[in-house]
């Protein structure tokens, strides 16, 4: 389980108690050896959104609260798998001046922008708990969860208020074990306690309009059109896309890869399924996310070298590494990720990347289908899927009958892009056709990676000479790197025959009786 770069994971269990619910013994429990004495804390907590609540109907959290051990601003963010990614900041550390107090930390509005999108932050809720808290601990006397029973009283803030009461009990893991979860919620179960009827406290204060998410998930009742199957699809990777924004502007670790994809997949699959949609709005959305692809390159393409070359670096014998070639490797590799990554939040940070946004969810929201779009999806989207296909077998013929050198890599590049299209698009008819269309994904994915690999080569053996050029101007010797350039050239060489004699076998498993 990957924490987040600026915060710690929060992965817990909630559950609906009555005011005269007894919490009972928990010691004895698989993981539970013994409890501490409760601490009661009293806490008020001012929660921030949009007007229209784009942070709760995201499941973002963002609050100030008082009180407790961990008073301060807190943002929580959700993620793919169990819990949040929660990213704390003590009130003396940013609110040094006092008429600041309760206005949104400058570096917290940034990193949910994706989601406000301009929209002011202003206080939406004020929540006041009176919590006793009670630390599980294993045999060895070590913390493996917090239980907090809570008297929470809500009172929502703006043009008109609501107020509500209520009583919840929270069992939130402490570190990466999560068994004791499981355990402490069927103990609870057992003596009347109920899973919640909301995510969090913030969502009860707030009623049902924190139900409706800005990109809804699922469509009409019903069997999906093709157009509709698409856009799920869409959905969900715009969803992605805005959680690896918010995780690039962290600095969190392959949040630009995450972002990357995530563009990928939107444009590819609009490029893949455009003639389910108005060709003007798709054909718009598909130029700004390839000028977000082209500006996240030089940031990725930094770290991913540096990897690769630090691992290669690392077979070559010592004596081999004549002069500063860890330093200017790194060196360069570094800041061209930096750099890249600067380039990037500018961008991210602009008005018109705001707008793209908003034209992106409005069109995944409420998308303009054609005609063949409002077809049943188990017809029409067979054609895009095998078009799709039909185009890899294409290009890899012709790549493995180009005579070698950059022709033929070029060739396998192009072989390997196509893949990547089957691959997504395979993914995104998986729901309508099953076990074969998620056979197909994992074939174009093989194809994909094997050809990924020999163009990772090609990339490298093109750095190498540039550093080899550089360190020649330098007055350095650049005998490392023609050990490195040869090791790319073999490792190439090698992948490329291992794919040319895996490629008949992997055409034979071609299943394309789905695809008639």
């Amino acid at each position: 389980m990957r924490a987040p770069a600026h915060g710690h994971r929060e992965v817990e269990t909630k559950f609906d108690v009555d005011s005269t619910f007894v919490v009972p013994t928990l010691t004895g429990l698989a993981g539970i050896s013994s409890t501490a004495e409760p601490v009661e804390e009293h806490l008020e907590a001012i929660y921030y959104d949009t007007d229209d609540l784009r942070l709760a109907r995201g499941r973002i959290t963002l609050r100030r609260r008082q009180g407790g051990h961990d008073a301060g601003w807190h943002l929580k963010l959700p993620t793919s798998g169990d819990g949040r990614d929660e990213i704390s900041r003590p009130l003396a550390a940013i609110e040094r001046d006092p008429s600041a107090e309760g206005t949104v930390p400058g570096e917290l509005a940034d990193i949910v922008a994706a989601t406000t999108r301009g929209r002011p932050l202003a206080p939406v809720a004020r929540i006041r708990t009176t919590r006793r808290a009670t630390m599980l601990r294993d045999l060895d006397g070590r913390d493996v969860a917090e239980l907090a029973d809570d008297e929470v009283r809500a009172q929502t803030l703006g043009a008109s208020t609501t107020l509500s009461r209520w009583r919840e009990i929270e069992v939130e893991a402490v570190g990466d074990d999560l068994r004791v979860l499981p355990v402490t919620g069927k103990a609870l179960r057992r003596a009347g306690a109920r899973p919640a009827a909301g995510p969090s406290k913030l969502a009860r204060a707030l009623g049902p309009r924190t139900a409706r998410p800005e990109i809804p998930a699922d469509g009409a009742a019903g069997e999906p059109t093709a157009g509709e199957s698409v856009r799920r699809y869409l959905a969900a990777h715009t969803q992605a896309l805005l959680a690896a924004d918010a995780r690039v502007r962290l600095d969190d670790p392959e949040s630009v890869h995450d972002l990357r994809v995530a563009a990928r997949r939107l444009r590819s699959s609009l490029r893949t399924f455009q003639e389910l949609f108005d060709a003007a709005p798709a054909a718009a959305l598909q130029a700004r996310l390839r000028e977000l692809n082209l500006l996240l390159n030089a940031a990725r393409d930094g770290e991913v070298q540096l990897e690769r070359f630090t691992a290669a670096m690392a077979t070559v014998d010592n004596r081999d590494l004549l002069g500063p070639v860890a330093a200017r490797v790194q060196g360069h590799l570094r800041s061209q990720h930096l750099r890249g990554r600067e380039q990037a939040l500018t961008w991210l940070r602009d008005a018109e990347y705001l707008a793209f946004l908003d034209g992106l969810i409005a069109f995944v929201a409420d998308p303009p289908y054609s005609a063949r779009g409002r077809q049943p999806a188990e017809l029409a989207l067979r054609v895009p899927v095998r078009k799709a296909d039909r185009k890899v077998h294409r290009r890899v013929d012709r790549a493995l009958r180009a005579p070698a050198g950059d022709s033929q890599d070029a060739a396998l590049h192009a072989a390997r892009k196509a893949a990547k299209h089957l691959r997504y698009a395979s993914e995104a008819v998986t729901p309508v056709y099953g076990k074969a269309a998620a056979k197909h994904t994992r074939r174009a994915k093989k194809i994909q990676n094997s050809l990924g690999e020999h163009q990772d080569c090609v990339v490298a053996q093109g750095v190498l000479r540039e550093f080899a050029i550089a360190a020649n101007h330098a007055g350095e010797a650049s005998f490392a790197y023609g050990l490195l350039l040869g090791r790319e050239q073999e490792l190439a060489r090698r992948t490329r025959d291992e794919f040319a004699t895996g490629w008949p076998k992997l055409a034979r498993r071609r299943d394309r009786r789905w695809l008639r």
